[in-house]
């Protein structure tokens, strides 16, 4: 039997939560009712959203959610604030914060390697997500800061991507091979800027001097910032593996979600960061049947019940297709239950929460979510 998971004391008492797992599990809903309760407890709580969540939005009473906190109406002790990253504008402040001089500044900004890395290089997403929880953690304005990162198809690469892209700007290998290349390419290029348009257009299409030039460009401005990124990448890594940070592992009761959290958990292991525990959305309820007839009708109920069956529906009584339905939820949770007890070997601790059935489109839906990891679930 997995230990239970007490997610009111977790959210008492950590200073980031992060929520891992993969998509279409309820990861970014739980992260808003995380919010919803630490500020029903009285502290001072920034939900971060990675993905589009307009929905989430609307729930929170907010119109859309933006890259600067936004006050949540909530009736609390504490205070609730929500954003949504925005990776290009983020980057930005990055290269404002991080370049040595307004030169080097407006030389990355007009740079269009620049332009593809802060919009959609696989990983800034990650990167300046993970600088916004180290800015906003060393700002001190809040107690508890939840963070809901993007759908992964490999366990941490919420970490490892920012790690990445700083390896590949700064990587020995990206110098060596591409510096004097583009110091040889924009000599080229200087050298057929002297001849016809026509002919420059077609070198550079077939050699692809300018592209070079640009690459080494950017490279060369970028430089300036290496060891800033490095640095925050280690203040990011120190932030994770604080005892204050915990990575909650949010799932569904299917083999992929499931098989997710096992390697989330393996691998943050490794790395020596904080598990807190295990969350596990849309768990089938637990209708109490223990079988027969008897359990759910006196022989008085059942009568009654019978005589108000439609025979023209059906041809059985009404009493047995209602103990048949509830044997069939009764599977259902016991599926799911067999199912949670594989996680981790059982050794993590658990929360369920049961199936919703409806859509939560609202603060009275974040809400009753919110209750739901406070009261406490059967676990397996």
């Amino acid at each position: 039997m997995s230990p239970v998971l007490d997610l009111s004391a977790l959210v008492r008492t950590a200073r980031v939560i992060v929520c891992c797992g993969s998509g279409g599990v309820g990861k970014t809903t739980s992260a808003a009712a995380l919010g919803v309760l630490g500020a029903k407890q009285g502290r001072r709580v920034q939900v971060m959203t990675i993905d589009p969540a307009l929905r989430l939005a609307q729930a929170m009473g907010l119109e859309t959610l933006t890259n600067d906190p936004q006050q949540v109406p909530l009736e609390a002790d504490g205070e609730l604030s929500a954003l949504m990253l925005d990776s290009k504008r983020t980057f930005d402040r990055l290269v404002e914060n991080y370049a040595p001089n307004d030169r080097a500044r407006e030389a990355i900004f007009a740079n269009n390697y620049y332009q593809q890395i802060s919009s959609s290089l696989g990983g800034s997403r990650e990167l300046v997500a993970m600088e916004r929880v180290l800015e906003a953690v060393n700002a001190g304005s809040h107690d508890l800061l939840v963070v809901d990162t993007p759908p992964s198809h490999h366990a941490l690469d919420f970490l490892e991507a920012p790690r990445r892209i700083v390896n590949l700007l700064e990587g020995s290998l990206t110098r060596a091979l591409v510096r004097p290349y583009g110091l040889a390419a924009r000599a080229q290029f200087n050298f057929f800027r002297q001849s016809s348009a026509a002919a420059l257009k077609f070198m550079e299409r077939l050699t692809g001097v300018q592209m070079l030039a640009d690459l080494s460009d950017f490279l060369l401005a970028f430089s300036s910032m290496f060891e800033g990124f490095k640095e925050r990448s280690h203040q990011v890594q120190t932030l994770m593996k604080q005892p204050s940070t915990g990575f909650l592992l949010v799932c569904a009761p299917e083999p992929g979600s499931l098989r997710q959290v096992n390697q989330f958990a393996e691998r943050l292991s490794a790395e020596g960061m904080t598990i807190a525990g295990v969350l596990a959305n849309r768990v089938s309820p637990d209708p109490g049947w223990q079988g027969g007839n008897e359990v759910a009708f006196s022989p008085a109920d059942a009568a009654l019940v019978d005589a108000r069956s439609d025979r023209a529906f059906s041809a059985q009584a009404l009493s047995h297709r209602l103990c048949q339905a509830l044997e069939a939820a009764a599977a259902l949770h016991a599926s799911d239950m067999l199912a949670l007890r594989e996680v981790a070997q059982g050794q993590l601790p658990l929360h369920t929460v049961p199936r919703f059935d409806h859509d939560l489109h609202s603060m009275a839906d974040l809400e009753a979510f919110a209750g739901q990891l406070v009261l406490g679930q059967s676990q397996p």
